[in-house]
């Protein structure tokens, strides 16, 4: 069983996960002699970024001492659906930022999670567990190199990072997405507060 240690009062959370790229396949074509996707037009499709989380460890109290963990699915940086060089992620993360105007990573230093203090909201004391999350804005998008003959695959990498920690037994949902979907992963939640009753 994994176990993670995390401080109650924590000011960062680093962690280093290993940025993937694409590797050959027997059924994976490969790149044409010469096809550059710096020197011929690359055109983009199905250009799609998403929330998605990438570790979860659940705490039996307040996030402190250790932690099980519930998931580590890591986002890699990749080039799927053809044999490409591994310069292709750094030039292909290039030509996308010039379409999107994100900051695209293909590359996670030990640094790039940082989480702040985190303050709870109203809970309930029966549900001591917390849960420490951490995630990334997975970006992808299908590509076509115009080489002859076209190449054709999908890249993957992202464009943040982010982790924070709740308390299962907070009434009020998580607001943002990673949050919401970190909570999922609370053995058990309690009963939203009642809304306030309005004043005529």
């Amino acid at each position: 069983m994994k176990m993670i240690k995390v401080g109650r009062w924590m000011l960062a959370f680093l962690v280093a996960l290993p940025a993937g790229c694409a590797r050959p396949t027997a059924e994976v074509a490969g790149v044409p002699a010469g096809c550059d996707p710096e020197k011929s037009p690359v055109e983009w499709s199905g250009i799609v970024q998403e929330p998605v989380l990438e570790h979860v460890s659940l705490f039996a109290g307040d996030v402190l001492g250790e932690g099980r963990v519930v998931l580590d699915a890591p986002v890699t940086a990749a080039v799927t659906g053809v044999a490409a060089p591994e310069t292709w992620l750094r030039i292909l993360a290039t030509e996308l930022e010039n379409v999107t105007g994100a900051d695209i990573q293909t590359v996670r230093s030990s640094s790039s999670y940082e989480m702040g203090i985190g303050s709870w909201g109203a809970a309930n004391s029966d549900i001591p567990e917390s849960l420490a999350y951490m995630g990334v804005r997975r970006i992808s998008a299908g590509f076509t190199v115009a080489c002859t003959p076209a190449v054709s695959g999908t890249f993957t990498a992202w464009t943040e990072t982010t982790a924070s920690a709740l308390m299962c037994g907070d009434r009020m949902p998580p607001e943002d997405l990673y949050g919401q979907a970190a909570r999922k992963y609370c053995p058990r939640t309690p009963q939203p507060l009642p809304s306030a009753e309005p004043t005529w």
